[in-house]
């Protein structure tokens, strides 16, 4: 069993990091800049980041590899420096001090017929070729997030799964609340989701991006209610709001902390963190709020921007 494996199982919830290309954009990324490229060509503004939220209190981070697929790096002419970004994303959030480095995974942007012309046998390639460069560059677990189709989330597990067999897999599907309750934007309900990613592997299942934290509260206390799976749920700070030809986002860090912290008595909380617009403000009043969790360990020494 993975180190980090046996921190989720046996608790307290584990706190993870942040926002981090909301953090990276206050930092000048500019619109249209993918922000996997700052790994080679800002990694001092990389590194800030990361050791911002393990100052706030963060035990894990994610590494800046949510865009780095082939799929994706293919639309910004970045394909053959794929293993270069992979490696040296993970590197930095290693040596920024790190306990937990997660590999951050997200979709590849491309959609199903009549949506779109993706082909699932080509996705199994993207995630097996990423999952296979992030396993050999020291990761403790991979993190698929932000999938609004099921069956892109359950590829991408499974590739996963088959490129790095010891290394665990957490995965999040991107939820919006309606009428009859939290669906992907594919349509795909919330408990029978999460219901089919457990059974097909991944060690914690559970919801980031798409909705702010007052309802997110409300989609984890359905699916505790609802099923037994370990959660992990990371919301962001309220819809974004344009602003000066920027974009702002208008939730307070206590308010965040306060619908998070709420959900901290089931014992089936793996996981908690924060997505777009959540700074190292929002996990520091968050971990003030989780009775008996580490204290925030010092980043270790090492070249500073």
């Amino acid at each position: 069993m993975s180190e980090l494996l046996d921190r989720l199982r046996r608790g307290p919830c584990l706190l993870l990091d942040g926002g981090l290309g909301s953090e990276l954009i206050a930092r000048g990324l500019a619109p249209g800049t993918p922000p996997d490229l700052w790994t080679l060509e800002r990694p001092g503004d990389l590194t800030s980041v990361h050791r911002a939220y393990l100052e706030a209190g963060s035990e894990a981070v994610h590494s800046n590899t949510f865009g780095a697929n082939a799929a994706r790096l293919a639309r910004f002419g970045l394909l053959d420096r794929i293993e270069d970004l992979n490696h040296a994303a993970v590197r930095l959030a290693r040596e920024a001090g790190a306990r937990y480095v997660i590999a951050d995974v997200g979709p590849t942007g491309e959609y199903l017929p009549p949506v779109g012309q993706a082909d699932p046998g080509q996705w199994r390639r993207h995630f097996v070729q990423q999952g296979r460069i992030l396993a050999a560059s020291g990761i403790d677990a991979f993190h698929v997030e932000t999938m609004t189709d099921l069956r892109e989330a359950l590829v991408a597990l499974e590739s996963l799964r088959e490129a790095a067999p010891g290394l665990p897999v957490l995965v999040s599907l991107a939820f919006e609340r309606r009428k009859r309750g939290f669906f992907t934007i594919m349509g795909d309900p919330l408990v029978p989701s999460l219901t089919r990613l457990a059974a097909a592997g991944a060690v914690a299942v559970g919801a980031n991006c798409g909705i702010a934290s007052a309802d997110m509260r409300e989609l984890g206390r359905e699916a505790l209610a609802a099923t037994d799976l370990p959660l992990v749920l990371q919301p962001n700070a309220g819809q974004p709001l344009r602003e000066g030809g920027g974009v702002r986002y208008a939730q307070r860090p206590e308010e965040f902390a306060e619908d998070m912290a709420s959900l901290l008595p089931a014992a089936r909380l793996a996981a908690l963190g924060g997505c777009c617009g959540t700074g190292p403000a929002f996990i520091a009043a968050l971990r003030s709020r989780m009775p008996g969790h580490p204290q925030p360990v010092a980043p270790a020494p090492g070249p500073r921007p």
